[in-house]
């Protein structure tokens, strides 16, 4: 064994986080990766997805759009987080910085690449387009992150709290079709905003009978599958070319809500098996080892989809889609995309802890957390509408951007997050810590 897989082990196995929600943020990453590699399709002589061929396969979405867990189990870490030291500027700080850096480093790298490129190749910007998409998910899960000192207050009062939340998401959905499209964008941070907060009662919804839990989980399943198949709503959980009905994911919608809140109870009704499975250090080691660099493979598989979905289309591969022959390719592509992302998110994960010891040491004035940390979710989400190779043009909403200045603007935000002050008082001795903090370090 070598020492970084000792190294690997001893954090995993010391870790005092709850390990199945670790688990279950690994896994709505994981399958993340699963999805966009069995994707992509070249059987007419262009990339593209298989949906775009293949509409009736929408079906096989409601097996791969997990993101909503993400965001359910994401909230109990920072609502705990946020109780150990309820202050803002030192919640924000080491909660978006966690976001912002690899974010940055990803940004520079495709960027400082592409936007040379685009100078004599216009297809750079497409390409920088659609390497920055998947941005789209740390913008808001940032932007949930720094509501939290809000939000948070809302939890003692969860039926006006998540009632109201959701008859807001319908008004939005009401007025995208109606009256402005433009509207319906503001879903993106409310659904997502919204399954962030059903996520606070997790602890909760855990004690529940595991029967009750799965019969309210089964109706907001039906409800969520009859607005999409029978009602207005896309009958897909994700966008895909010459879909004729509206998307549920950009921006999403009810469905996508009622669709989290069954797997949020689900989660609840299987937890007990779920620890004891995850009590298994030789189970645990697995998810541990990919949790570790999740956010990494997150952001650096989609080129090893395009490379091997590239290596196809060079090779004239024009199987049928979902033919036995085109199984064998996507099964061979997945494993050829974990290895690279892997080896990429290794390099990105070491790189990212340099970049933060280096921001850390950099501490020859201090800067206001607030108004960097609105900054990061907004520019993220710049990024992902703007892209890495445009030199000027549309951006969100159709503003006007540039992807150079979106960097800079990062890159100004996250270093004035690491000149903020890190003066956190220490337990005095013999004090126990509060619910959920780490007995072994007062300062975590």
């Amino acid at each position: 064994m070598t020492k970084s897989s000792q190294d690997l082990r001893r954090q995993a196995l010391a870790s005092s986080h709850d390990r199945v929600l670790d688990a279950v943020k690994a896994f709505a990453l994981a399958v993340v990766v699963i999805g966009h590699s069995a994707a992509w399709d070249v059987s007419s002589g262009t990339p593209a997805s298989v949906l775009d061929k293949r509409p009736a396969l929408a079906w096989l979405t409601w097996t791969l759009q997990v993101l909503p867990l993400f965001f359910a189990a994401g909230a109990v870490g920072n609502l705990a987080s946020w109780r150990r030291q309820p202050r803002s500027a030192p919640f924000l700080q080491r909660r978006l910085l966690r976001l912002a850096t690899p974010a940055l480093l990803y940004a520079t790298v495709w960027t400082t690449i592409l936007l040379p490129i685009a100078v004599v190749a216009p297809q750079a910007e497409e390409l920088g387009r659609f390497l920055s998409q998947l941005l789209w998910f740390l913008g808001v899960y940032a932007a949930v992150v720094l509501a939290v000192p809000l939000t948070s207050r809302w939890v003692a009062h969860p039926g006006w709290t998540l009632g109201l939340w959701l008859t807001v998401i319908v008004v939005v959905d009401v007025l995208r079709w109606n009256t402005a499209p433009m509207v319906g964008w503001l879903n993106l941070l409310l659904v997502w905003g919204w399954l962030h907060q059903l996520g606070y009662y997790l602890p909760v919804l855990r004690r529940w009978r595991p029967a009750r839990s799965l019969v309210l989980a089964t109706a907001a399943l039906g409800l969520a599958i009859a607005l999409a198949f029978l009602g207005p709503y896309s009958s897909s959980l994700v966008s895909f070319v010459g879909d004729p009905e509206p998307s549920n994911l950009a921006p999403p919608t009810l469905v996508v809500a009622l669709y989290g809140l069954a797997q949020v109870l689900v989660l609840a009704a299987v937890w007990p098996w779920l620890a004891r499975l995850l009590a298994h250090d030789r189970t645990w080691l697995v998810v541990a080892a990919f949790g570790s660099r999740a956010v990494e493979i997150y952001l650096w598989h989609i080129q090893g989809v395009a490379l091997v979905a590239a290596t196809a289309l060079a090779l004239g591969f024009d199987a049928e889609p979902l033919g036995a022959l085109w199984w064998l390719a996507h099964a061979a592509g997945l494993a050829a995309v974990v290895v690279l992302a892997w080896y990429c998110a290794g390099i990105a994960a070491g790189a990212d802890r340099r970049l933060s010891a280096w921001g850390v040491r950099r501490t020859g004035h201090t800067a206001p957390v607030l108004p960097f940390s609105l900054v990061i979710p907004l520019v993220l989400l710049s990024i992902t509408a703007t892209g890495f190779g445009t030199w000027w043009g549309a951006g969100m909403l159709g503003l006007p951007a540039s992807s150079a200045v979106n960097l800079l603007v990062l890159a100004g935000a996250w270093w004035a997050l690491t000149q903020a002050p890190r003066r956190i008082p220490a337990l005095p001795t013999g004090t126990p810590p509060r619910y959920g903090q780490d007995r072994r370090d007062p300062r975590a």
